[in-house]
């Protein structure tokens, strides 16, 4: 039947047959149609097989990848969690090198990149502590020039007196005698300041309050021309700290404060007299802090870049040395020491952790003291 669509009915089965003529054209067509019911139910069966096999095959392919999959990305997994400890500044890492294949080849190379990175990181630290010494040895034998300057120019004046027996030589010699006194002094306190600095022994943490410490400090200067005043914006709390060593640094920071204030330069009907104020407060559950001000001058900003160098400073006489020990304390503890000049002055910060100085910056049985 010409322009009948065939049956799309699965096991419907449609034969034509066409006579055709001379001319090609047909002349009579035969359609012989037929219907098997077991087909359809064979073609449903068939569907039905094969979504059975695909379920089968898609749980089979899962189960493989929970079986296979672990054993795959876990040493991935831990070199990812060893390479951001790496990024967190952990050095003591032991990397797992048991992989086989290529996985074992990563990991070994990963455990030759840490331990080329340790070693590294150790000499650039052995280099900047070897240039911080020379430099510092600079400015310790500068320090030492200066005082025995005037010393030598003293016992010169002293001899050419007494060659010359001239008859106000006991005064000369009061004199002269004081300004070697004052230098030998100088001397004195710039070798026990660098003794202190040199010998940086470890911090020994113990359970403490910042605020005891704090009023410790302050009470040493009950009576000073300078008044200093303990303020605490709430409890701050236990730290674990080396008792004697946060109060170096608090001594050390009043006492700059307290030179500062006396350098207030007050200007006409200004009545403002030199303050130091010392504050307490928590920082948060894990830390705590505390602020020096002083309503000094404050301090010039090519000073302020460089105040915790070593033999950096702007105060008459100073050794430039008591900033420098108070920032290494207060960074072997884990904490941070800072600076910053307002409109009342100068501000001094210091953070400490509440859980004290790492275990590599604490002391051990039989520590005395270190260099570098």
């Amino acid at each position: 039947a010409p322009g009948e669509e065939p049956s799309a009915r699965f096991g419907t089965w449609r034969r034509v047959l066409s006579l055709r003529g001379p001319d090609g054209a047909a002349v009579a067509s035969v359609v012989v149609e037929g219907n098997d019911p077991s087909m359809r139910d064979l073609a449903r069966d068939l569907d039905a097989l094969i979504l059975v096999a695909l379920a089968f095959a898609t749980l089979l392919a899962v189960m493989l990848a929970l079986l296979v999959a672990p054993p795959l990305t876990r040493p991935l997994a831990r070199l990812a969690a060893d390479a951001e400890r790496i990024a967190l500044g952990e050095r003591d890492i032991d990397v797992r090198t048991d992989a086989a294949g290529e996985l074992g080849s990563l990991q070994r190379a990963f455990a030759r990149m840490a331990r080329e990175l340790t070693d590294a990181e150790k000499r650039v630290r052995r280099a900047e502590r070897l240039a911080a010494w020379r430099d510092i040895a600079r400015q310790m034998a500068h320090e030492i020039k200066n005082p025995l300057t005037p010393i030598r120019m003293a016992v010169e004046m002293l001899r050419k007196a007494r060659a010359r027996d001239l008859p106000d030589f006991g005064e000369l010699f009061e004199e002269e005698t004081k300004v070697v006194l004052d230098e030998v002094e100088r001397l004195r306190r710039l070798v026990e300041d660098f003794s202190r600095f040199a010998r940086a022994p470890r911090p020994r943490p113990e359970a403490l309050r910042v605020e005891e410490v704090a009023q410790r400090v302050v009470d040493l200067h009950a009576g000073d021309e300078t008044p200093v005043t303990l303020l605490r914006d709430g409890d701050a709390g236990e730290i674990r700290a080396d008792r004697d060593q946060l109060t170096q640094v608090l001594v050390n920071l009043v006492a700059n404060a307290c030179h500062a204030a006396r350098e207030r330069s007050v200007s006409p009907g200004e009545t403002a007299a030199p303050q130091v104020r010392v504050r307490t407060r928590p920082l948060g559950p894990d830390a705590v802090r505390v602020e020096v001000e002083d309503n000094g001058p404050g301090i010039a900003p090519e000073v302020m870049e460089r105040l915790f160098e070593p033999y950096v400073t702007n105060k008459r006489g100073g050794t430039g040395l008591g900033l420098a020990v108070a920032h290494r304390i207060v960074t072997e503890h884990g904490g941070s020491l800072s600076a910053d000049t307002g409109a009342w002055g100068t501000r001094f910060t210091v953070d400490l952790p509440r859980a004290g100085p790492p275990p590599s910056a604490q002391a051990t049985q039989g520590d005395e003291g270190r260099l570098g």
